[in-house]
């Protein structure tokens, strides 16, 4: 290949968007789930909200545009929803997650609307 053809291949490649984290299989949610707890490991809850807000500066998932559906694998059914809200102004005035509300998984920042996505699942 000759170098300058290898050149514009890989600054294409170098331009493309990083692409957003999507559940496409149980085994990914399930990796999602360690990877967060790998990451978050140690961390204060105020670490924790700014790397969500870092996770959620990426481009739109499809998941953004759907509301709730299911995933089975076996004898476990994982439950997607996505909810939505104002920023708070302030990562640290989050209000705390209430107990059995799912796990969350993935979030994505709407900076037209100023909305935050977030996606939860729920294994049964």
């Amino acid at each position: 290949m000759p170098l300058r053809l290898r050149a514009i291949l890989l600054g294409l490649a170098a331009a493309l968007p990083a692409l957003a984290w999507e559940p496409a299989s149980p085994a990914a949610v399930q990796a999602r789930i360690e990877e967060l707890q790998r990451a978050w490991a140690g961390k204060s809850p105020e670490e924790i909200a700014q790397d969500k807000v870092a996770r959620a500066r990426q481009p739109r998932p499809q998941w953004v545009s759907r509301s709730a559906w299911k995933m089975e694998l076996g004898p476990v059914t994982y439950y997607f929803a996505v909810g939505k809200a104002a920023f708070p102004s302030s990562v640290n005035n989050a209000p705390p997650r209430p107990a059995g509300a799912g796990r969350p998984l993935d979030w994505w920042y709407d900076d037209m609307a100023g909305t935050l996505y977030t996606l939860v699942v729920e294994a049964r």
